[in-house]
């Protein structure tokens, strides 16, 4: 079953996604926390109740933790990819 997903939000999502993996991987992690930061915000403003939603602020809860001061960047660059999957499994389905 299909989640609801408009595809302008996910392609938002995407693009947030993608940009914070990326600054993580390059050793920004203040960057990458902003992107994800926003990604959150958009999954709380645009998705409906559902699991879905959970499972992206979950995620983006996560991202944040593990970039936190001192964090393990790699760690949450692997984080934010696995919430990307997520999504992109959810609207293909």
């Amino acid at each position: 079953m299909s989640a609801d997903v408009p595809p302008d939000v996910e392609a938002v999502l995407t693009q947030l996604f993608e940009e914070a993996q990326k600054e993580f991987e390059s050793g920004d992690p203040e960057t990458g926390v902003e992107a994800v930061t926003s990604a959150a915000t958009v999954v709380r403003t645009k998705l409906p109740e559902g699991e879905l939603r959970a499972q992206m602020l979950h995620g983006c809860e996560r991202v944040e933790a593990l970039a936190g001061e001192g964090g393990n960047t790699a760690v949450a660059a692997e984080y934010v990819a696995a919430t990307e999957r997520r999504l992109d499994e959810a609207v293909s389905d």
